[in-house]
């Protein structure tokens, strides 16, 4: 009997999506057994995501990534989830020894909103989506697909639209240079007289990356894209500069990670 395939349902230049794909990328061995995955390519700029099967039958969310394969009981349609959901069996993504820390970086970064960092003061970004789903309920379409597009225009409502509110992307904005500084204390440390030196270039000076690694480097090459770089402290951009050289991360990422251009 041939083990089952698990498939990332992705967009090359959605954050979360990169998030699990450097995950993947950097895995590392597993714990029991090798797993097979491929990817597949949701076009979101062609409005893929909010077609009826992939509302109906993949994430009711309208967003990637997603993962799914007839191993598993439901889709797996949170980054954050999937990324725990590796590290069970790939465990140098979270190594036990720093199990606590790790995840709650990982949670801090997962509670930002990362539409408000991206788009301040670009409300007609948010609209623009919510119109396309709108678009789609006027024509003949069945009762499930309308119930599904009436649910994804709340989920916009509330995480595009409302995450745009300028005291929002404030907020944002602020928690996001607070969980930035307090990663710069998880750096590398130099001195090798000092008792806290770890040799390796990773975060915690770990020799090999972590889950937490490869969510912050895809979030740090984001805000740069996005003109972003004043909330990125100047040690932790000089670790990201490093680890944005590696053939993994090179091998993954296309030159623009921008998601909409600035003209919209």
């Amino acid at each position: 009997m041939s083990s089952p395939t698990y498939i990332l349902h992705h967009n090359l230049k959605s954050l979360c999506s990169i998030m699990v794909r450097y995950t993947l990328a950097v895995r590392g061995p597993p714990k029991a057994f090798e797993l097979k995955f491929e990817e597949q390519v949701v076009d979101i700029f062609n409005e893929e995501q909010l077609s009826e099967h992939f509302l109906c039958e993949v994430n009711s969310m309208g967003q990637v990534p997603v993962l799914t394969s007839p191993a598993l009981s439901k889709p797996i349609a949170d980054s954050l989830e999937i990324t725990h959901w590796l590290a069970k069996l790939y465990p140098l993504l979270i190594p036990e020894s720093y199990s606590s820390q790790i995840s709650s970086f990982l949670e801090r970064l997962h509670a930002l909103n990362f539409f408000s960092l991206s788009f301040p003061g670009r409300p007609q970004v948010a609209n623009g989506f919510k119109a396309a789903a709108e678009k789609r309920l006027a024509g003949d379409i069945t009762e499930r697909y309308r119930k599904a597009l009436l649910y994804k225009i709340e989920v916009l409502k509330r995480d595009k639209i409302g995450g745009l509110q300028p005291e929002v992307t404030a907020a944002m904005s602020k928690l996001a240079q607070t969980l930035l500084i307090d990663l710069e204390s998880v750096l590398p440390i130099p001195d090798k007289d000092s008792v806290h030196h770890k040799s390796g270039p990773w975060l915690f000076g770990l020799e090999h990356p972590t889950a937490l690694d490869a969510h912050l480097l895809p979030f740090i090459s984001r805000l740069r894209d996005v003109g972003r770089q004043e909330l990125i402290p100047a040690k932790l951009g000089e670790y990201a500069d490093l680890a944005l050289e590696t053939p993994e991360w090179k091998k993954l990422t296309v030159e623009n990670l921008v998601l909409i251009p600035k003209t919209v």
